[in-house]
Parts: structure tokens; C-alpha cells; sequence
């Protein structure tokens, strides 16, 4: 018992006692079996999250956030990286409700017909995070990507660049690019400008993607004026390649970004951007898990964080 106590209620134990059972622990190698008190208590104090991938920066801050806000009540996050695919995704929620977590975090509202019954059935609290619309499975915690990506293509067309080009990721299984995409040809169209799909190019997120993509609307189009990148990483890399090419950035062809990561203040000319809180969405998510576990009401399930223009020199 008292080695339970140590565990699970230090402050209960003397000092000199808790520094015995601590070094048994250290010489033993002893790890509790989390199964067998979850089993008991029915909660695990395990919480995963499903990401898409686990090299995004941007990710990681989302990430951080939702680890700060579980860390208070001893909750331990778990994290499985479907690589945008919704079938992945099931696989990882199947995986981690078979090992009993507590509640689950979840990139974008697309999911399969699986995963969606699966967690109704689980009844467990279950955080969708990164986007806005659609019906939710339980909260909510992001911004409206069209909204977002109307506000950008809008603040190119008061800027009176003519031929627009869109560079973005890939939407399948990925709801904000699909949303990212739609919202520029919207706000194109409010203007009464033409959408042309020679000039819209869906591609990997990365600085090569986005090099390569830059350099197949200069050659599709030479009068290119603007791009709008759904990505800052998109972005920097379209702007390299404009300076490859000796084309002054924003005199021959501005381009814009989408997310206002560290280096897009940094690279010369700085990105014109939209500023997205990814720390905020993680910590919020993370604060309405912890409330719904210890039997706190969540006073909004859809939580709207927005977002911010951030014009600088590239356009």
C-alpha cells in the first residue's frame, strides 16, 4: 500500500519514506501495470491523438498545447500519424481504444464510417481539431479554412494583381486543403475573376513541392502576377524559385502563405501570411478533454480560435 501510495499520491507519504520506495523502484526497474488499475478504475490517464503526419512543425505546436493542458490532471498523451489517409486513421483509433485511453484528439472531420461508429460507441470525449463544418462527433476546436483562405485571396485581389495561382496540398482525406482550395476560388469568383485550373496546382507539403509547383505555373502562364500558397512551406519554397529565376518578389510575382511559420518573418522579402493559433487550438482541446474527464461541463463544444492576416513585403 505504501508503494501504491508513493505512485499515485506522493504528498501522503513522509519524505524519507517516498525516497526508500523511489530507489527500490529505480534498482527494480518496477513499472506500475496501467492496464490492471484501468481495469479497476476504468480510466487508463492515457489520451491519444491521431496526426497526420509527424514531421510538421505545425503540428508540433498544436501537439504542445495539448499536452500542457492534459499534463495538470496526470494524463499522458499517445500519438499515432495516419500520413492523411482516413483508413490509417481507423487503424490508430481501433488500436487505441483496445488499449483503453481516455479520450481521443482528432485532425479534420473527414473520417471513415468505421472510426465515427467506433468512437459513438466508446462514449469516450473525442476532440476534432483544425477545421470548422460538418457535422461533429462530440467538440470541436479550430477555424473555418475557406473563411481563411477567402481572406488571403481577397487581400490579393484589393492589392490588384491580376492572374491569380493557387499552389496547394493534396485534399484527399484532408478537409482543410479541400476547404483551403474551394475558398480561393470563391473569393476569385465574388471578384468576378476567372478560375483557371491550369493555374491551380495540389501537390506534397514541402519547400521542393512548392519550388517545383512555382515553376510550372511560370511556365503555364507568363503573366503571372500572385500566388497563393495553402502553405507557408509551399510558399517559401515558390519564392526560392522565383528567386532562382531572377524574378523580383513582389515587383514581377507576389506570393502569399498560409499558416505564419517561424521562418516567414525571417526569409527576404518576409511572407505575407495568415496567422493561424496552433498553439491555442492544442491547449483548448486539450482544457475541454480534462474538464469532460473530471465532470466539469464544457460551457462551448464548437470553439472558433480565428486567425489573423499578417501582410508583410511579399505582397
Amino acid at each position: 500500500m505504501t508503494v501504491v501510495r508513493v505512485l499515485r499520491d506522493p504528498a501522503k507519504v513522509a519524505e524519507a519514506t517516498r525516497a526508500r520506495v523511489r530507489g527500490v523502484l529505480s534498482e527494480t526497474g518496477y513499472t506500475p501495470d496501467l492496464i490492471a488499475r484501468g481495469l479497476a478504475s476504468s480510466r487508463s490517464g492515457l489520451v491519444a491523438a491521431v496526426i497526420p503526419v509527424l514531421t510538421n512543425s505545425l503540428i508540433a505546436e498544436i501537439m504542445q498545447g495539448l499536452t500542457d493542458a492534459l499534463a495538470p490532471a496526470g494524463l499522458h498523451l499517445l500519438i499515432g500519424a495516419s500520413g492523411f489517409s482516413a483508413a490509417e486513421e481507423e487503424v490508430l483509433v481501433r488500436a487505441f481504444l483496445s488499449r483503453r485511453v481516455d479520450a481521443l484528439y482528432l485532425t479534420g472531420m473527414i473520417h471513415t464510417a468505421g472510426t465515427i461508429r467506433m468512437l459513438k460507441q466508446a462514449g469516450i470525449p473525442v476532440v476534432e481539431g483544425g477545421n470548422l463544418g460538418g457535422n461533429a462527433i462530440d467538440m470541436v476546436v479550430g477555424y473555418c479554412n475557406s473563411e481563411a483562405a477567402r481572406a488571403v485571396t481577397r487581400y490579393l485581389v484589393r492589392q490588384r494583381y491580376r492572374s491569380i495561382g493557387y499552389i496547394g496540398a493534396h485534399p484527399a482525406d484532408n478537409d482543410r486543403a479541400r476547404d483551403r482550395r474551394r475558398g480561393f476560388e470563391e473569393a476569385l469568383k465574388a471578384a468576378h475573376r476567372h478560375v483557371d485550373p491550369r493555374l491551380c496546382i495540389e501537390t506534397t507539403l514541402d519547400l521542393e513541392a512548392g519550388a517545383s509547383a512555382m515553376a510550372t505555373l511560370l511556365t503555364r502562364r507568363a503573366g503571372l502576377r500572385a500566388v497563393f500558397c495553402s502553405a507557408d512551406a509551399l510558399a517559401v519554397g515558390a519564392l526560392y524559385e522565383c528567386q532562382r529565376r531572377g524574378l523580383r518578389v513582389p515587383d514581377d510575382v507576389a506570393i502569399a502563405g498560409f499558416d505564419d511559420i517561424p521562418i516567414a518573418a525571417q526569409i527576404v522579402p518576409a511572407l505575407t501570411t495568415l496567422r493561424v493559433p496552433r498553439y491555442e487550438i492544442g491547449h483548448r482541446a486539450g482544457t475541454m478533454i480534462r474538464d469532460r474527464l473530471e465532470g466539469r461541463p464544457v460551457a462551448r463544444r464548437i470553439v472558433d480560435t480565428r486567425y489573423e492576416l499578417v501582410p508583410r513585403d511579399s505582397a
